[in-house]
């Protein structure tokens, strides 16, 4: 392991670089803002935020009630390592000095061989976090393939263990004629289930196949725009501001479309891109946070190799180093995190695809 062959790269112009870059869509941090932990382990406390309950009207002189503490369950394991790497061949290298030997060199050219790879290793860490955050949400179980990760295999589905009551199937399948599809009926359902409860549901998570289905079904339009005289209905399929609008109107949760793309590669190299989401599942949260995007410590960061230039941004430690025989420039990204959603138990899970949830 020796220092990086590329002279423009240290820790400052690392950061000043990733800073200028154009702000990437991702939705986890505002589900799952980060937390830091000193621990490598995580313990998700389910029920933690816990729901008020009111106190009694008593008589003076009358000892005060007692009440049941909450059941708080713990969903325990271990914050996972999210690593990439890339490498800068001898033909790339050349490149470079060819590059930089010329009077006049093309400078946007060099700045990308330079910082292509660093850009690469952030954004594939950072999207990795955002991969996990939104497949949990989608549906509360996790399930780590040999198709969608090349590294950890789970043998069976991390259960975030969201409540069996939380699970709610539609009343009508979504895919059906859009004449018989009741979706708001649906969203009344699950709203009416959280407040049984004591929760208020602000939000509504699906992809653009279910926001599809929900704006062509005539029991939306009629919502949104009513009749025309005559019984004739507006064949106008709302907008997503017309329909927020409306279902704000009505107390119910406004809808949020995340519309997202995720490339995985596998062990062959092939890769594949596609939504995190996971169609047919709608997500009904009480706030945007529902939990923290746990980061633990790095072992490279608290004992950094003298040969290696560090930087850290957004979680993700960017490392450069080059090695000899033959001769490659490497660039690493890595973090150890994984969500930690304590709010489960106040979120709901409508399947859209089924009367009963699967």
């Amino acid at each position: 392991m020796q220092y990086s062959l590329l002279s423009e790269i240290n820790k400052k112009s690392i950061k000043t670089y990733i800073t200028n870059l154009k702000p990437l869509l991702f939705y986890y941090p505002d589900f799952f803002p980060a937390e830091t932990t000193d621990e490598l382990k995580y313990e998700t406390l389910v029920g933690a935020e816990g729901r008020p309950v009111a106190a009694d009207i008593v008589s003076y002189n009358s000892s005060a009630p007692q009440k049941t503490r909450q059941t708080i369950s713990k969903l325990v394991g271990t914050i996972p390592a999210v690593r990439v790497k890339r490498v800068m061949q001898e033909t790339d290298l050349n490149k470079y000095n060819q590059l930089k030997r010329m009077a006049n060199p093309d400078q946007d050219r060099l700045l990308k061989l330079v910082f292509d790879d660093i850009n690469f290793v952030w954004k594939s860490v950072r999207g990795r976090l955002e991969w996990t955050a939104l497949q949990i949400l989608s549906y509360p179980h996790l399930t780590l393939s040999k198709t969608n990760n090349n590294g950890i295999i789970t043998e069976t589905a991390i259960d975030f263990q969201m409540p069996t009551a939380n699970k709610i199937g539609c009343a009508v399948v979504w895919t059906a004629t859009a004449s018989t599809t009741t979706p708001i009926t649906d969203f009344i359902t699950v709203q009416a289930a959280a407040k049984a409860i004591g929760v208020k549901l602000k939000y509504a998570l699906m992809d653009e196949t279910d926001w599809g289905y929900f704006y062509a079904s005539t029991e939306t339009k009629n919502y949104c725009y009513g009749q025309l005289y005559g019984g004739s209905q507006i064949l106008l399929t709302p907008t997503l501001e017309q329909a927020n609008s409306m279902l704000k109107a009505r107390g119910l949760p406004e809808i949020i479309i995340i519309d997202q793309s995720i490339t995985i590669e596998v062990d062959a190299h092939t890769q594949t891109t596609a939504n995190p989401w996971n169609t047919g599942r709608v997500c009904f949260i009480p706030d945007l946070q529902v939990g923290n995007m746990l980061f633990a410590p790095i072992a490279e960061e608290t004992n950094p190799p003298k040969q290696v230039t560090q930087t850290k941004v957004d979680g993700v430690l960017i490392s450069k180093y080059s090695d000899v025989d033959p001769v490659m420039e490497f660039t690493k990204g890595e973090s150890n995190a994984f969500p930690s959603w304590t709010r489960v138990d106040e979120c709901f899970n409508l399947y859209t695809l089924a009367t009963t949830w699967a």
